[in-house]
């Protein structure tokens, strides 16, 4: 057992030291508001590494569930998804929310999203 928890401290040390002088840091988040049909309001703040390697957004919904979720590869427009809970799809200043219902089937949770000014 103390040569696991030795492995995995200097793991740790060793991985804490490659991140530094490396200037990788987290850009924007200023959060978004969308209003969608029926009068419900969702939030989105987008966020990116600073080598762009990864972008991603903070999905807060009406009814107080907050989702993180990367982007990745959309035909038109940009998706985002954690491909379990949640997903962001959107083209300009408009996008809709999915989720999975009981089956796992995808379903729009919120949709006709306008960007509000």
């Amino acid at each position: 057992m103390k040569y696991a928890l030795m492995i995995t401290a200097s793991t740790l040390a060793l991985l804490s030291g490659c991140n530094q002088g490396s200037g990788l840091s987290v850009t924007g988040g200023e959060p978004v508001t969308y209003l969608c049909e029926q009068g419900k309001k969702i939030q989105i703040s987008y966020f990116g590494l600073s080598d762009d390697s990864l972008n991603f957004i903070k999905l807060s919904l009406p009814n107080g569930k907050d989702y993180t979720l990367p982007q990745i590869v959309s035909g038109s427009g940009v998706r985002y998804t954690d491909e379990f809970e949640a997903g962001w799809r959107g083209k300009g200043n408009e996008g809709y929310v999915e989720m999975p219902d009981k089956d796992g089937e995808w379903q729009t949770a919120y949709n006709d999203c306008k960007q509000q000014q």
